[in-house]
């Protein structure tokens, strides 16, 4: 039997190979380590609606019932926390499982205009839609400078 060489391409290709694949889990935020258990962080998207001049927060929650989910808005931040409830079969014995479980929360930053006050939210197929008004911004109002004659505020003896 022939030694391994230090330089074998297809080790190095694997091994290239899994740290991607870390690298690609990581960056993806869907699973993250809590307490030795696997939380699942649920994608977001956050984008400002001309139509409705509001910004909109839209998470991806399926399987996740809405009597489990809280909305809190506190100074410009939105917390979206809940569980997703594992509802696993007894005697099922998995070949694969990647759906993740558990708590979650996500924060998310609004800008000072937002009108919490005026927020709605709406669960369908599985996305949670949270719409929050954006209060109009001030105008700005130009103030007229009227020329004082310098001569007239100072009178010398």
């Amino acid at each position: 039997m022939e030694p391994r060489r230090k330089d074998d391409p297809a080790r190095f290709q694997r091994l290239q190979g899994e740290v991607d694949s870390m690298f690609l889990d990581l960056l993806r935020g869907e699973r993250l380590p809590r307490y030795g258990r696997a939380a699942f962080r649920p994608s977001a998207d956050v984008y400002f609606d001309k139509r409705q001049k509001a910004v909109v927060v839209k998470l991806d929650l399926s399987g996740v019932d809405p009597d489990q989910v809280s909305l809190e808005v506190e100074d410009n931040v939105l917390r979206v926390s809940g569980v997703r409830l594992d509802q696993r079969h007894p005697d099922a014995v998995y070949q694969q499982m990647e759906i993740a479980y558990g708590r979650f929360e996500r924060m998310v930053m609004l800008p000072p205009e937002v009108d919490a006050t005026k927020a709605r939210a709406d669960y369908s197929s599985g996305f949670l839609e949270i719409v929050l008004p954006v209060k109009g911004r001030p105008v700005s109002k130009k103030i007229p400078i009227s020329p004082k004659d310098s001569d007239e505020g100072e009178r010398l003896p």
